[in-house]
C-alpha cells in the first residue's frame, strides 16, 4: 500500500528514462535521499519536467511504497532554481560538488533535517555570494563531516593534549588527528598546515563570517578534506565535479 508524502527536496541527480520520463535523486527534508520517476517529464505538456532540474529546491509529492527503489513523483513545485549558480561556472562547480557529497555519502531513506537545511542554506549563499564559492564550499564540508560523525577536532594536539595556538604550524595524521611540533616525530604525517592555513581552518570551523583567505589556501583545504574523506570512507574516490568543470 502506498503512502502519500509531501516534503521539501533538493535535486541532486537526474537522468532521462525511456522515451518521455525522467528519474531523479532528491535529498529531502523529511526522508533523506530518495529516487523518483517523473512520468512524461520530457513531453512538451509536462509542467514538472522543467522544474525537476539539478540543484533546484522543490516541494514534491510522491507515493511512497516500502521496498520500492524508485518512487512515483506526482507533483513538484519550484521553491528556488538558483539562477546565478547556473550562470556562473565556478559557482556551478562547487554547488555540484555539494550535490555529489549528498549523492554518494548518504544512505537511502535516512532522514537528516539539519543536513537538509544546511544544504539549502549553502546553495542560497552560493547563489547570492559575495565570497568566492570555494569559501562557502569548505564551510559546507566542515558542517557536512560533523553531521556525518567525522568532525575534525582542532583545539588540542591528539597526542599530548596541549591546546593548539594561533600563529603556529601543525601536522595531521588521518587516523589520530592534529599533531603539534613536539609530537609529529612519533606519528605518520599525512598533511602539514602552515600557520596561515591552520588559522584559516580554525576560523572557518568556528563559523566566523570574516575569515581572511587566499583562493590558493582555500583550494589547499579542499585538497586536504578530499584526502581525509577518502581515508575514512574508502569507497569515496574524490569529487568529480571539481575536476570536470
Amino acid at each position: 500500500m502506498s503512502e502519500i508524502i509531501k516534503t521539501k527536496a533538493v535535486v541532486i541527480k537526474k537522468l532521462d528514462y525511456g522515451d518521455t520520463s525522467k528519474i531523479a535523486t532528491f535529498y529531502t527534508e523529511d526522508y533523506g535521499k530518495i529516487t523518483g520517476i517523473i512520468k512524461g517529464a520530457r513531453t512538451a505538456k509536462s509542467k514538472m519536467g522543467p522544474v525537476v532540474d539539478i540543484l533546484n529546491t522543490l516541494q514534491i509529492v510522491y507515493y511512497k511504497k516500502e521496498n520500492r527503489e524508485v518512487q512515483l513523483i506526482s507533483k513538484a513545485e519550484l521553491i528556488n532554481h538558483h539562477s546565478k549558480i547556473k550562470e556562473d561556472l565556478d559557482k556551478l562547480k562547487f554547488a555540484s560538488a555539494v550535490a555529489e557529497l549528498l549523492l554518494h555519502l548518504n544512505l537511502e531513506d535516512e532522514a537528516h533535517p539539519k543536513l537538509f537545511k544546511g544544504t539549502v542554506k549553502i546553495l542560497e549563499l552560493m547563489n547570492e555570494s559575495k565570497e568566492v564559492p570555494e569559501y562557502y564550499f569548505i564551510k559546507y564540508l566542515i558542517f557536512f563531516l560533523k553531521e556525518l560523525g567525522y568532525e575534525i577536532q582542532l583545539e588540542n594536539c591528539s597526542c599530548c593534549g596541549n591546546n593548539t595556538e594561533p600563529g603556529e604550524g601543525y601536522f595531521f595524521n588521518f587516523n589520530s588527528g592534529i599533531l603539534c611540533m613536539n609530537c609529529k616525530n612519533d606519528q605518520l604525517i599525512s598533511f602539514e598546515f602552515s600557520p596561515e592555513l591552520f588559522n584559516l581552518l580554525m576560523c572557518l570551523s568556528r563559523r566566523n563570517n570574516e575569515c581572511k583567505y587566499s583562493v590558493k589556501d582555500l583550494n589547499r583545504l579542499i585538497y586536504f578534506f578530499e584526502k581525509y574523506i577518502s581515508y575514512h570512507i574508502p569507497e569515496f574516490k574524490g569529487l568529480k565535479s571539481l575536476h570536470v568543470y
